[in-house]
């Protein structure tokens, strides 16, 4: 099989970028491997502040409810009395 100088050039440059390509998924996952303890204790604190929200919106809400039976509760009493 004959091949050209510039053919085996392309291949040899294509070969080259995709060992460039592997050596930096390498790298940047070695890098995410060495500081995972810091995002994961970011993604943990953001899911902390995510249950937090969603709990004092329902805690909230329940306020608020407990504020109504207790206006209704209230007004039923006035009305029994009177």
């Amino acid at each position: 099989m004959n091949r050209s100088t510039s053919e085996v050039c392309t291949a040899a440059r294509d070969v080259g970028r995709r060992l460039a390509a592997a050596g930096a998924l390498v790298v940047a996952l070695a890098a995410l491997l060495t500081h995972a303890p810091v995002w994961l204790a970011c993604a943990r604190a953001a899911l902390t502040l995510v249950v937090l929200l969603f709990a004092s919106g329902i805690g909230t809400a329940a306020l608020a409810w407990a504020c109504e039976c207790d206006a209704e509760l209230e007004e039923s009493q006035k009305g029994a009395r009177s």
